[in-house]
This record gives structure tokens, sequence and C-alpha cells, in this order.
């Protein structure tokens, strides 16, 4: 089974100078973990649920801080045909919960979560 026919397609992009406030109400309203951050010409970054209870335990002013103080830069991405198995292999290796998905001319393709590969396993 390959990942680009389990992960989520209707992915939360959000930019590097939205503050984590924003952001934190945009995963809250679609109930997503994380959100890729787009900025011009680079790659995918992440913002992840984990990377916004950093920001709360060490202070940060949620209103003004910027996503990009707290994101993932250049992401580790997953190719949408890789095997379920080697997307989860690298989850667990780096300890991701979230894998930013992109199709073969590195476009932004999905987000694959622990959720989709246990539903997947289970249907």
């Amino acid at each position: 089974m390959d990942i680009g026919s389990v992960a989520t397609v209707q992915v939360l992009t959000v930019g590097p100078r939205h503050s984590l406030s924003e952001v934190a109400r945009m995963m809250y309203a679609r109930r997503s973990g994380s959100a890729v951050v787009q900025g011009e010409g680079e790659n995918p970054g992440i913002i992840t649920e984990r990377d916004l209870l950093r920001a709360v335990a060490e202070g940060a002013d949620l209103s003004s801080a910027p996503v990009e103080d707290y994101m993932t830069a250049n992401a580790i991405t997953a190719s949408s045909s890789w095997d379920a198995e080697k997307a989860a292999r690298l989850m667990l290796e780096h300890g991701f919960r979230h894998l930013v998905v992109i199709d073969d001319s590195g476009r932004v393709e999905g987000i694959l979560s622990i959720r989709d590969l246990v539903k997947a396993l289970l249907n």
C-alpha cells in the first residue's frame, strides 16, 4: 500500500510569519495535529502540536511569536509512491507523528499521520 493512497490530502498550509496563536486556532478548527509551512521558494516545513506545546512551555507570546521560530524547516518528506511500511519506519526512526508527502515534482500532496497509517492497517 502506497502512502499516497492513505495520506490526508486536505493539507493545512500556513506561512512562516503566521503567529503561533493563529496557527493553533486553525489546527484546532481543522482537528489537525500539524500544518505544512510554505514560504516562497523554500522546501516545506512543518509545525506540529508538539512544537506549539514547546512554545507554551518556553513562555512564548503566542499572539506575536511567528511559526518560523518553532517549526521544523526543510522537513523530511516522503514520496507519495513510498510503501507505507517504509514511511512508518522513517517516522519511528525519527520520532515523527506527521510526514509531509510530496509528488515527483516536489509539490506538497498530503500529510501522513500515525493515525492515517493505523486506519489503513485496520481497513
